[in-house]
């Protein structure tokens, strides 16, 4: 900022040039005008600094960026704790055993330590019962894989073991400097009504929203394909539609470099990805790297192209606030599940916990909030003990007298996971409870309340005729299944310990729509210090390999619920591959199989 003597004597030298006759000196009628105007001149100069600098986010930290960014409604997003779900076991069902609010399990070492939500029921016949739980330190360390949290630290009757039966997530660091920065450029100055920067910055304003995908009527999409045997696919896995025009194709569309539709390639949107078929093999020979750039609509969309509808908008949320609810609902067999496609409760169109569909058949009782987090282990409907389904007891199986007879299920797909949609019990038909019955769900009924808070807040915004949705983000826990070479100097039990880290770190960057390439996946664990040199197990691991069943073997990467292999990304020969996540689903980490391997034994599976 120039000071009003350094003004000052600027206009004097530039004067003494052209007017060299000029009585400038101290005193003067000519030197008092220069020395006004040049008081004035730096006092603006001042005024535009500060201006400058007071809306300048960039120059901004702590307090001050804090104080800025509420001026528009908005805060920094304060460190979270993850949660979760722990199964508390005892050896003898005699009586009834609760155990209380703010019970503490812990993982082996202490380090992370989460405490119970709502009170877990043992009923008399039930040797499990099941409650949220939230870590007690906010952060990403309490973010751990299945049967970590495994210490009982408030000792509680006749209980005897207790783990998390699936990985705690949600645990995160509060919000940098330079993210709030980042979020406040990318949606304050967008927050016009309608538009889906609008509609992201209110879902990500939700505290314990991490991450938000809008998806509406049309999704713009660039990569780069390469051309073989005079054709090249897209990558896009999740179109329901491709719109027929708007596409750019060319060498380098960036400069100008694009080639002309009907004379050096053909468009096929209606191939499912949609596909360019070479005319001119000048322009595009086989081997040639070609931008790609077209419209599609997302399979996670609620619009329809062939009912021409193309204004529906849907926010997806990442991240839980689990909230106890409790209900009474009469037993009803009126809907129940159906093979037939066309059918509004098409088996197809739900999922159980585990990404299994329900079963044709089975009957659908409906709860009032979701999407569910957590349903009772068992329900007592006219003295008959009835128990939720689990990989050790599914549905049909009978235990201890308990028969377990339902577990929860949502609608699935681009209608689903939302505070509207369709949520609740599948109910096996050969084990009903009589019609009209009531069923009392109370103490571990939670469900997520961020899709029902988002959704309150983007209704006062919507434009009229606009029909806003959130829902919940579709979470997809992975295991990596590791060869590892550790450092010698190392105890592997940390070095594995920090391989988890590695991996969630991985995953949580790339949220929504992600696409996960083993390479990177081996990349971020041999980024971890102490380790040497990592690979995948795959099929040649294992005598008796069958790629058939690849669920059996720990392999590559695979989709868990709780710690049960549900799908495995893998080739026949066991070798991992490319895994594409929809606009609905965010990786979240599920564990790691790790074997300890040396130099002679790391084996050529790279």
């Amino acid at each position: 900022m120039p000071a009003q003597s350094d003004i000052s004597s600027q206009i004097i030298s530039v004067l003494a040039a052209s007017e060299p006759d000029l009585d400038t000196s101290v005193g003067s009628v000519t030197r008092k005008i220069i020395d006004a105007v040049a008081g004035s001149i730096s006092a603006a100069s001042l005024d535009q600094q500060m201006l400058a600098y007071q809306y300048d986010i960039n120059s901004m930290t702590g307090a001050a960026l804090d104080a800025f960014v509420q001026l528009f409604g908005m805060s920094r997003y304060p460190a979270t704790r993850a949660v979760g779900t722990v199964s508390f076991t005892r050896g003898t069902a005699v009586d009834t055993v609760a155990v209380p609010v703010g019970t503490q399990v812990a993982s082996e070492d202490g380090s992370v330590v989460a405490q119970t939500l709502t009170p877990a029921i043992l009923d008399p016949a039930a040797l499990t019962a099941t409650a949220p739980v939230q870590v007690v330190t906010a952060g990403p360390q309490g973010n751990v894989a299945t049967d970590t949290l495994t210490k009982i630290q408030t000792p509680v009757s006749e209980v005897t073991a207790a783990t998390n039966i699936n990985p705690l997530t949600g645990g995160a660091n509060q919000e940098t400097d330079t993210q709030l920065q980042a979020r406040w450029k990318s949606t304050v100055f967008k927050n016009m009504a309608g538009t889906s920067q609008m509609f992201l910055g209110i879902a990500t304003n939700d505290p314990d929203c991490t991450a938000a995908n809008v998806v509406d009527g049309a999704t713009r999409f660039r990569e780069q394909v390469q051309i073989s045997s005079g054709s090249a696919s897209s990558t896009v896995s999740d179109a329901q539609y491709t719109y027929p025009s708007g596409q750019v194709v060319g060498r380098d569309i960036d400069n100008g470099d694009v080639a002309a539709a009907g004379v050096q390639y053909t468009w096929n949107s209606g191939a499912n990805p949609p596909s360019i078929s070479v005319i001119d093999h000048s322009y595009f020979p086989d081997g040639e790297l070609v931008d790609l750039s077209f419209l599609y609509m997302d399979a996670y969309s609620r619009n329809s192209p062939v009912q021409a509808i193309f204004s529906r908008v849907d926010v997806w949320c990442a991240g839980t606030r689990p909230v106890g609810a409790t209900t009474t609902v009469n037993y009803s067999s009126a809907v129940t599940f159906s093979s037939s496609g066309t059918s509004n409760w098409y088996t197809g169109s739900f999922v159980r916990p585990d990404g299994t569909a329900p079963a044709a058949g089975n009957v659908f009782v409906r709860l009032p909030w979701g999407p569910i987090l957590t349903v009772p282990p068992v329900l007592v409907v006219n003295g008959v003990t009835y128990g939720l389904a689990t990989p050790t007891f599914p549905l049909g199986a009978v235990s201890g007298g308990v028969t377990y007879a339902y577990q929860v299920i949502h609608r699935t797909g681009a209608f689903g996971w939302s505070p509207y949609s369709d949520f609740g019990l599948e109910w096996l038909a050969s084990a009903q409870p009589s019609v009209g019955a009531p069923l009392t769900i109370s103490e571990d009924y939670t469900f997520n309340d961020v899709p029902a808070a988002v959704q309150a807040v983007l209704e006062n915004w919507r434009l009229a005729g606009q029909d806003v949705l959130a829902h919940q983000g579709i979470s997809v826990a992975l295991q990596f299944s590791l060869a590892v070479i550790y450092d010698p100097s190392v105890t592997q039990s940390v070095t594995s310990a920090a391989i988890g880290n590695s991996l969630q770190a991985y995953l949580a960057q790339l949220g929504f729509n992600g696409r996960i390439y083993p390479s990177s996946v081996i990349q971020a664990v041999e980024a971890t210090p102490g380790v040497i040199a990592s690979r995948f197990l795959v099929g040649a691991d294992y005598t008796h390999w069958n790629p058939a069943t690849p669920n059996n073997f720990n392999v590559g990467i695979q989709q868990v619920f709780a710690g049960v292999v549900t799908q495995s990304y893998v080739d026949s020969g066991g070798n991992p591959v490319d895994i594409a996540l929809g606009a609905a689903q965010l990786p979240t980490f599920g564990g790691t199989v790790i074997v300890p391997k040396a130099g002679n034994t790391m084996g050529p599976f790279y």
